[in-house]
């Protein structure tokens, strides 16, 4: 069956074991991936890193594997392949020492870096609110919200940036495009791929395994521009996410908490690191220029701290304690910023 590039790229994609690194060295032992897709046990057994049992997995998994199938299949289940060779392919997953050669996708895929919230699938009322919150403004801002459509902060992170006006959000998943991981967010997953996007590079074929959701890790770090960690434990799986990102260059905030809390000492400890301090989402907004300079250009002092602290939920009265500001200059700046749309039916 002849093929192009493009479908040899879905194929590969389909065998297990042949990822973004196996891929490149068949590309540098044969000169294209043609070559290397009909070649005999003999001949890749030879190719560095392969060794005897990919090589007879290759040979017997070919007979059965049909690139057209397969790209009938997404379209089954709405949705379209991508691959690293194709103009819609989001060029900053070629920052990372091994992107995905295909991509899975429902939805619009984004036209801009994002910002990665995330954290622990246990999260604390407080952790969970947070991760809304900090997603709305976000969003409402116009930056995409990246996570993993998991259980606690990424729920949340997915929710808060649906209630924003055009909101957008991206969930990258570590299950095939038709399988959604945990079932109680189906719900959620068919309302982000209809005005976000749901994102996997997983095939048809592969079955669901706990290394996929590590794996995919690389992929929310590589869609964004910055990573927030809302709730994580010193051991949290999470941080794999925060690696990635340092390993590309991406900006890294925590949200810190309560000391005698377990779910805040990963974001303790990534503070102490050198990750940013964040406790409002205008702390996110003022690092990033083209939206940072619009706020210092402006609200002066008074109206930036209101703003600050009417985000981490405080009443007038409690800012005015906070502040020392009377509570009808704060309730008057309220009104004044509701008027510019940057709060929402605050008084």
């Amino acid at each position: 069956m002849q093929k192009c590039s493009r479908e040899y790229l879905i194929a590969f994609n389909m065998v297990e074991g042949f990822g973004p690194r196996r891929l490149k060295a068949l590309i540098s032992h044969f000169g294209t991936l043609e070559k290397a897709w009909s070649s005999s046990y003999l001949e890749l057994i030879k190719v560095p890193g392969l060794g005897p049992k990919l090589a007879a997995q290759l040979v017997e998994s070919r007979n059965h594997i049909d690139p057209a199938q397969e790209t009938a299949w997404a379209r089954k289940h709405a949705a379209r392949i991508v691959t690293w060779d194709d103009n819609e392919y989001p060029a900053w997953l070629h920052n990372l020492a091994d992107p995905p050669p295909v991509l899975y996708y429902r939805g619009t895929l984004p036209e801009r870096m994002g910002i990665a919230i995330i954290g622990s699938r246990k999260a604390t009322q407080t952790g969970k609110t947070q991760a809304y919150s900090f997603a709305a403004r976000l969003a409402e801002r116009g930056l995409p919200i990246i996570s993993g459509l998991a259980r606690g902060i990424d729920t949340q992170a997915h929710r808060g940036a649906l209630t924003a006006d055009n909101g957008y959000t991206a969930a990258v998943m570590g299950t095939p495009i038709n399988v959604i991981y945990p079932p109680e967010n189906r719900e959620l997953a068919e309302k982000i791929a209809q005005s976000g996007c749901l994102i996997t590079e997983f095939p048809s074929t592969s079955r669901t395994k706990p290394n996929h959701f590590p794996r995919r890790n690389r992929l929310i770090a590589a869609l964004s521009r910055g990573i927030l960690v809302v709730e994580a434990g010193l051991k949290s799986g999470t941080l794999s996410t925060v690696d990635a990102g340092l390993e590309i260059g991406r900006d890294v905030w925590a949200i810190p908490g309560d000391i005698s809390q377990p779910l805040r000492q990963g974001t303790h400890a990534l503070i102490k690191q050198g990750a940013g301090l964040v406790d409002c989402p205008e702390d996110i907004l003022n690092s990033i220029p083209e939206l940072g300079g619009e706020i210092e250009k402006r609200l002066d002092h008074s109206t930036k701290t209101v703003l600050k602290y009417y985000l981490q939920g405080c009443s007038p009265e409690k800012i005015s304690a906070l502040t020392g500001l009377p509570v009808r200059q704060i309730q008057h700046i309220m009104t004044m910023l509701e008027l510019d749309g940057l709060l929402e039916d605050t008084i």
